[in-house]
């Protein structure tokens, strides 16, 4: 599962709904280390949830679109398999926000502010880095010990870069669904135990509607809009 690819794939504009999901089930079997991504009409039927008409339909579309490319693929015996796909997937523009007047006057650095504090590799920890705590306070379902998680989370930002901690920890909340959340890590703990490195698989949506689907895709793409930039 490539998140990047996934991710681009979100982006592309003037898809129709079904399209997308499509687009993302595609993406979704791209292996970023050799390329390869090959889903069968059946496999991607099930995962989206349509006939195998209407998959070859928006293949089809997609490829006009020039999104991706099929690549014909065979045995050793010569007979033919399933399809090996290309993608051509581009990343989106980002506005620039930077004022050139901003970059001439830096804001005064206080001595003892901890917002200011600087890593050996991860630069300087901003207060606008910070404002990212009250996105993760939102989304995380355990809301306890709120002081002490802000505290943990100064000290993660000098170990892994934001964008890092904010999706690894929208992973971890979704992977836990509706599980006991008295069971549930505090925030500060998640952080302390620098828990961004675990290995975790998104939760599969084979089991949701078309519909549940998408709700579930959109609602990932700001954070994986931020894991790309």
């Amino acid at each position: 599962m490539s998140h990047y690819m996934t991710a681009l794939a979100m982006q592309q504009k003037g898809l129709k709904a079904p399209a997308k999901i499509v687009l993302y089930w595609i993406a979704d079997h791209h292996n970023s280390e050799t390329g390869a991504c090959f889903p069968s009409l059946s496999t991607l039927a099930v995962e989206c949830e349509m006939d195998r008409s209407t998959i070859i339909r928006h293949v089809d579309a997609l490829c006009v679109m020039g999104l991706i490319e099929k690549v014909e693929r065979s045995r050793n015996n010569g007979s033919r398999t399933s399809n090996g796909y290309r993608l051509n997937l581009i990343k989106q523009p980002v506005a620039n926000y930077d004022h050139p007047r901003r970059k001439m006057q830096p804001p005064p650095v206080a001595k003892c502010d901890p917002l200011n504090l600087v890593s050996n590799n991860l630069g300087r920890i901003t207060s606008k880095d910070m404002s990212i705590f009250d996105d993760l306070w939102k989304i995380y379902p355990k809301k306890v010990g709120k002081g002490t998680a802000r505290k943990a989370l100064t000290t993660a930002m000098k170990k892994a870069p934001i964008d890092q901690i904010h999706h690894s920890l929208a992973l971890f909340v979704r992977a836990w669904g509706s599980q006991d959340k008295k069971f549930m890590p505090h925030l500060a703990t998640w952080l302390n135990g620098e828990r961004w490195d675990d290995e975790l698989q998104a939760p599969s949506l084979q089991d949701m509607t078309s519909d549940q689907q998408m709700q579930a895709i959109l609602g990932s793409l700001t954070t994986d809009r931020k894991m790309i930039q």
